[in-house]
């Protein structure tokens, strides 16, 4: 029994060390801010549906902010040895959840030194999403290592085969232990209602609340000397394969109105946008794909108006030909294929329980 607990001690030490060199891609988007993930695989053993879930690192002359902390302390851990290595520097000033779904914030307790700085709506999220979540993902581990275990029972002799099928299970039961004895819930330090400006040494820092709609606590957080903005996963931005268009996404409360107004004051006060930075994105976008985003939520909101005001049905605005001079301006942002037909039809659908 020692000897199996030492082996098993053994295994995860190594899985830690070798996963925080390997497993991790970092994007260098200007000299202080990089996004980083988890490979596709440790997301996949966690059973996260997106293919990636982007952390950004800024690096101040006071130490490192951190934007969103994974879906895991392990995952957490990895971003955070990373962000180590690469920046040289362990400081982390503050750790921002632009909202407080699990991919956000699961790896909050990992940060216990750093003041975690969050809109006021994000304590509750936190609760309620991460209790649900964490026993999901504990579901889910459990029944891959009861498969995987099955699996094994069907093969006669040991091979490459029944390697890879260990090695799994092994990845899989670190997970389990993972969640369970080292996450817990770590709450906000630091909240907003509706702005909030943080200045870390030489840099500033622009948090604003959008409002309802992928969660009940999206904020965007702007990065003034660096020219980029993050967006967290609002309108779920690059999670598709039409990256470029975006999604109201689940059948939640959406102010669209809120939307509207924030963009547009943002915007109108903000033209050095360089970068634009998503949680589920696979690159990065420009300053005119959310004023591409911003322009479609008025005529969304304008056509639903319109069409309940004469009487019509929601399927006459779901119709995408009227919408097709619309993207035809925004040809060079956005491609208005089958797919994103099909995208705009949904936000239909979920916005007109919303606009009088």
């Amino acid at each position: 029994m020692k000897r199996s607990l030492l082996y098993i001690t053994i295994f995860l030490v190594f899985f830690h060390i070798n996963t925080n060199a390997k497993n991790t891609n970092i994007n260098k988007i200007t000299n202080d801010v990089i996004t980083i993930t988890p490979s596709k695989k440790q997301l996949q053993l966690l059973g996260w549906p997106n293919d990636i879930i982007n952390s950004v690192a800024l690096r101040t002359i006071e130490g490192i902010v951190l934007i969103d902390t994974q879906n895991s302390p392990a995952n957490a851990r990895l971003v955070k040895n990373a962000v180590i290595e690469y920046f040289n520097d362990s400081t982390f000033t503050y750790i921002i959840n632009t909202h407080g779904h699990s991919a956000h914030t699961g790896g909050n307790c990992i940060f216990d030194q750093s003041r975690i700085v969050a809109h006021v709506n994000s304590a509750d999220e936190i609760k309620n999403y991460d209790d649900i979540f964490l026993g999901q993902t504990v579901e889910f581990l459990r029944k891959r290592i009861q498969y995987q275990n099955s699996v094994l029972d069907t093969v006669r002799a040991e091979n490459a085969f029944t390697d890879s099928i260990n090695e799994d299970i092994d990845r899989y039961k670190f997970f389990e232990a993972d969640l369970i004895n080292n996450y817990r819930v770590r709450y906000p330090d630091l909240t907003f209602q509706q702005n909030l400006e943080l200045k870390p040494g030489n840099k500033t820092i622009e948090l604003n609340y959008m409002g309802k709609g992928h969660g009940n606590a999206d904020i965007i957080v702007y990065i003034k000397e660096d020219k980029t903005l993050c967006t967290g996963n609002l309108f779920h931005l690059g999670a598709y394969k039409n990256e470029e268009m975006p999604s109201f996404y689940l059948n939640r409360v959406n102010e669209i109105d809120k939307w509207i107004e924030t963009l547009s004051t943002f915007l109108n006060t903000h033209n050095d946008i360089d970068y634009v930075l998503t949680t589920h994105g696979k690159k990065p976008f420009t300053r005119e794909n959310i004023v591409f985003i911003n322009e479609y939520c008025k005529a969304v909101r304008d056509a639903v108006k319109k069409a309940k005001t004469e009487g019509k049905t929601m399927e006459t605005v779901q119709d995408s030909e009227p919408f097709e001079s619309f993207f035809s301006q925004y040809s060079n942002i956005v491609r208005f294929n089958n797919e994103a037909k099909e995208m705009h039809a949904r936000n239909i659908r979920l916005i007109w329980q919303y606009i009088e």
